[in-house]
């Protein structure tokens, strides 16, 4: 297979050569450059509308670039090609939802699933999570069943030897459980605030997450044993080797993974509200040592409130990480030039002081506004000490990310700038989350424009 650089060069010595485009779309799919392949399956399109390869490129490219609408509009101009049923309908669904008519693509996503899995296709699990995070989407945690597809999908996850799986018995009552972790860190900091039920339900737990959380974890579920794993990258990891003592000396009765935390609380009718009450509270030394730092600060700025504010997802600048996670950093951060004209506001900066939530090492790519903003000086290096910080701000704004997700659990008030395809935990329309409480979301009408989003933020800011 030529390179990227190779398959380009051809292609320029002949470009209407269907073999030859064909050939670098597979290159920069292999390079993990996926949103680049869409001029050539435009070209390639226009020479053979018909061939399902480019169809399907040109709409995964369109959804990696926000265009859902465009994605949407591909599929059912190529209805007529001879795809699978399910899989087109799986395709189409999912493209309405994420332009946010959830209305036709749920059931659409419910259909194909039913069919995928009764004729045995290989996208069958794909589809049943798809359907699962579009009822989530709705605020439905009948969702979350579903959803749990994603553990024979698209995320690791850890099966311990000898250790039976939960298998949905609400009375644990003398039951040991081990929770393994997977996903990032907001659906860590949003997923195990589901503890508490288990804990109701009589579970005596030991729970496994990222070691940048476990200080900050420990101190929030102090009844459980907290320890720090790698992170499962493939479906069905064994334990890893350095944990095998604590689990053995824990001896669980059974073991479920971050996914089927949620399932017990989406039982209870009616369910719990919030479904993800504020569960974390940093660790007594790194609260010190922030309380201090806000008094020093808050001299500097008398009469102005202290606000978090993060603006940056960081993936969007590394390459390595694949097109699907890069591009969806691209779409959930801020401008710099955005940010810069919150803060600078001179309605919002008479009342408002504002706080980077970066960590150090990422603040030279996220950049710094012109004025009105300060770090935290103790210094940010764990979840621990941004979770100090946050707790002794009056507000937070963060996009869509971890730190929005550890500010809402912390119980502060969270402004979320969202794009037009956000994360389901924020709900798809209104200025409330249904979810969690003390969230404010503020949501993009057309994909890319931030300017509206940040004079909403301006007004509620001032």
């Amino acid at each position: 297979m030529p390179s990227v650089p190779e398959a380009i060069d051809a292609l320029a010595h002949a470009p209407d050569d269907i073999d030859r485009l064909r050939a670098v779309c597979v290159a920069l799919l292999e390079d993990m450059r996926d949103d680049e392949v869409l001029p050539y399956t435009e070209r390639a399109l226009a020479i053979e509308p018909r061939d399902l390869h480019f169809v399907n490129w040109r709409a995964h490219a369109l959804t990696l670039l926000g265009r859902h609408f465009d994605a949407v509009a591909t599929w059912r101009n190529h209805a007529a090609l001879p795809w699978r049923p399910a899989y087109y309908a799986m395709s189409l669904g999912q493209s309405l939802v994420m332009s946010g008519d959830t209305e036709r693509g749920t059931p659409m996503l419910r259909d194909a699933w039913q069919q995928a899995a009764a004729e045995g296709e290989w996208f069958a699990r794909k589809a049943e999570h798809l359907y699962g995070e579009a009822l989530l989407r709705s605020a439905r945690p009948a969702g979350f069943e579903p959803w749990l597809a994603r553990n024979q999908g698209d995320t690791g996850s850890y099966r311990p030897a000898d250790i039976p799986l939960w298998q949905g018995e609400r009375d644990l009552r003398g039951k040991r459980v081990l929770i393994t972790h997977q996903l990032g860190f907001g659906d860590q900091f949003l997923l195990f605030a589901g503890v508490r039920q288990w804990r109701t339900a009589g579970a005596e737990l030991m729970i496994t997450c990222d070691a940048q959380l476990q200080p900050l974890l420990q101190a929030s579920l102090p009844d459980c044993r907290v320890v720090s794993a790698t992170r499962p990258l493939r479906r069905d990891e064994p334990l890893p080797e350095a944990l095998m003592n604590e689990v053995h000396a824990f001896a669980p009765d059974l073991y479920a993974t971050l996914l089927h935390v949620p399932l017990l609380a989406a039982q209870q009718t009616p369910p719990p509200s919030p479904f993800f009450p504020a569960f974390l509270r940093a660790p007594e030394g790194e609260r010190a040592t922030a309380a201090a730092w806000a008094r020093d600060l808050r001299g500097a700025q008398p009469g102005k409130s202290l606000v978090g504010i993060f603006w940056d997802c960081n993936q969007r600048h590394a390459r390595e990480v694949g097109a699907v996670m890069r591009c969806s950093a691209i779409r959930r951060s801020l401008p710099l030039t955005e940010v810069d004209h919150l803060v600078t506001q001179p309605s919002v900066a008479a009342k408002r002081h504002f706080v980077s939530l970066h960590h150090p090492a990422v603040q030279s790519f996220a950049g710094m506004p012109s004025g009105n903003i300060s770090v935290y000086e103790p210094g940010i290096r764990s979840f621990a000490e941004t979770a100090a910080c946050i707790e002794q701000l009056d507000a937070v704004v963060a996009v869509d990310s971890g730190v929005a997700n550890l500010s809402a659990m912390l119980g502060k008030l969270t402004v979320v700038p969202l794009n037009l395809a956000s994360e389901w935990r924020w709900g798809i329309d209104g200025d409330t989350s249904p979810w969690m409480e003390n969230i404010k979301p503020l949501r993009q009408t057309l994909m890319g424009d931030w300017r509206s989003v940040i004079d909403e933020a301006i007004a509620f800011l001032s």
